[in-house]
């Protein structure tokens, strides 16, 4: 398979902002290691991107497209089996213990379920606190003062400290879990859909408030979503992937405007609109479509399987 790069994916007039680069993947395979008699496993193939400081770079696809593992990938949780990865200005393509180490300091990683994120035995304040402990060794009052001013960041009351998880409504559990992954100040923050386990109306509330903290705070974003609605909502650029491959990259106005790709319009199409009607001829269009193999990367089987 030939290589295909962020600039081979862009359309010619998608911006290239001139901002540093934070997270940089340089031709990365992840693979997941061999497990007994299961064969190892490639997830994400030929990954050529970049996310730079102060943007948010939405990344979509369906499920099992690769879009948790390159999220992984970044805050070091998960090996690459080959080409290059920075993050943070560290070179973690072959990281030892003490470089991971040194990477937690620099990402946040925000989860997609905030109930089972957060340890029901420690309370909101020693949750918020437990990474500046580990990593500042700080305690006492300048300890209390850094939780009560996280909790101000996210727009939480301060006696919610002494409260637990199970006290909370779940977007004021993902405010926690949000305050938590900026403790440290990182530089980068890979948000793995925040917003799927919520309410629609909290979900407004919450994206707001990611928005607010991003334009405050400069940190680069990865915002991994199967929803394109969110997405259109926060990111600046947009990363479209399909089984373990990057299919477009470009602004968002770009791919929810513009695609390019035949799976990304297809996606798009995808999204559900309150006109019945209109919502009705894009489907028919769509199967249509599909039907009579209009699209040029879709094989008999897919098109088979989405009808």
């Amino acid at each position: 398979m030939p290589r295909i790069t962020t600039e081979d994916l862009q359309a010619p007039d998608a911006a290239t902002p001139s901002t540093p680069v934070v997270v940089s993947f340089d031709d990365v395979a992840i693979e997941y290691p061999k497990r007994g008699r299961v064969p190892a496993f490639r997830a994400a193939d030929h990954i050529d991107l970049k996310i730079y400081q102060g943007e948010v770079l939405g990344l979509v696809g369906e499920s099992g497209s690769g879009k948790t593992t390159i999220g992984r990938a970044t805050i070091g949780l998960l090996p690459i089996h080959s080409g290059g990865l920075t993050v943070a200005g560290m070179d973690i393509s072959h990281a030892n213990r003490e470089q991971l180490h040194a990477l937690h300091h620099e990402v946040g990683i925000v989860f997609q379920d905030p109930s089972s994120s957060l340890n029901p035995r420690m309370t909101i304040g020693d949750s918020i606190a437990e990474p500046i402990k580990l990593s500042e060794k700080i305690k006492g009052a300048p300890l209390d003062k850094r939780v009560r001013a996280l909790l101000d960041s996210v727009r939480l009351p301060r006696e919610y400290a002494s409260r637990y998880p199970h006290e909370l409504s779940g977007g004021q559990k993902q405010r926690v879990g949000i305050a938590r992954a900026l403790a440290l100040n990182p530089k980068v923050l890979v948000a793995d859909e925040p917003t799927s386990a919520l309410d629609v109306s909290v979900q407004a509330t919450v994206l707001e408030l990611l928005k607010d903290l991003q334009r405050e705070r400069g940190f680069a974003c990865l915002f991994i979503s199967h929803d394109l609605a969110v997405i259109d909502e926060l990111a600046d650029r947009i990363a479209v992937m399909r089984h373990g491959a990057l299919v477009e990259v470009g602004s968002r106005d770009q791919i929810m405007r513009r695609p390019q790709q035949a799976y990304t319009k297809r996606l798009l199409a995808a999204v559900p609109v309150p006109d019945p009607d209109i919502q009705r001829e894009r489907r028919d269009k769509r199967l249509a479509d599909l039907a009579a193999g209009v699209d040029a990367d879709e094989t008999p089987g897919d098109a088979a399987a989405h009808a």
